[in-house]
């Protein structure tokens, strides 16, 4: 393995620490970080096995970790459909993942496992700060919590001119953003549900997919199973299993 390799490696695993980490303090882009960071380290791994990083092993790993993502709202979507039927929902999408010509799974696997029993009647995003676009270019970018604040939210959700009676944030929730949110039913499509452990058993927040701490990452393909591939990253809480939830990951929720 050379220099170049190990470098990428050791940077990419302090990356992904520091995203869970943040994550589990609420920070919402603690979640991002975790998953690039996850995907650097292991096309760093196969770039080890094969001496370069071009080709289909690291094609394939690209692929595999969007799979994934795609997993995770599939299975959220099927449960608000089957629990929520007739609802009719804003997304609160990425700021940074707003071209429609690019992938994003997070959307595409939501609005897969919904079908046609929840309807989207809007997909917002907070903007960005002046000085930079989506392209990366411009100023370096403060943290989200910065400028993705409870009156942007307001803004943004106002703005829509929709009806509706439930938020799906892809984003997590900017500080005090539940407050506005009361009579509506939250859903945590990704963001960190760390500071939300009452808000869901008190029904305010209906569900949340985050990752588990023991989830675990391979170069394994992704299982055929939906609910296999799920379990093995994943964990969906609800106001149904947040004792259950809470009792095996403490570590997901903020500790009183």
């Amino acid at each position: 393995m050379s220099i170049a390799q190990i470098v990428v490696m050791i940077i990419a695993g302090i990356g992904a620490f520091i995203g869970m980490s943040k994550q589990k303090e609420g920070k919402t882009w603690g979640q991002p970080l975790a998953i690039v960071c996850a995907i650097v380290a292991i096309v760093a791994a196969l770039w080890s096995a094969i001496g370069t990083m071009s080709g289909a092993p690291g094609k394939q790993a690209g692929e595999r970790e969007i799979e994934f993502q795609k997993v995770q709202t599939r299975v959220l979507g099927a449960h608000l459909a089957e629990k929520y039927s007739g609802a009719k929902a804003i997304v609160i999408k990425d700021p940074f993942n707003t071209d429609a010509t690019r992938p994003n799974p997070l959307l595409d696997g939501l609005k897969e496992g919904m079908g046609s029993a929840i309807q989207i009647v809007a997909e917002v995003f907070p903007p960005l700060p002046a000085g930079y676009n989506e392209g990366g270019e411009g100023e370096m970018m403060a943290p989200m919590e910065t400028w993705y604040t409870a009156k942007v939210m307001q803004d943004i959700l106002k703005n829509a001119n929709a009806d509706y009676d439930m938020v799906i944030t892809c984003i997590g929730l900017p500080a005090g953003g539940l407050l506005h949110l009361k009579g509506k039913k939250v859903v945590f499509a990704g963001g960190s549900p760390y500071e939300y452990a009452a808000a869901i058993a008190g029904g305010l927040v209906v569900a949340a997919v985050t990752y588990k701490p023991d989830a675990i990452y391979d170069d394994k393909p992704v299982p055929s199973n939906l609910q296999e591939a799920f379990d093995k990253r994943y964990v969906l809480i609800s106001t149904d299993n947040i004792k259950e939830v809470a009792s095996k990951y403490a570590e997901l929720f903020k500790q009183n």
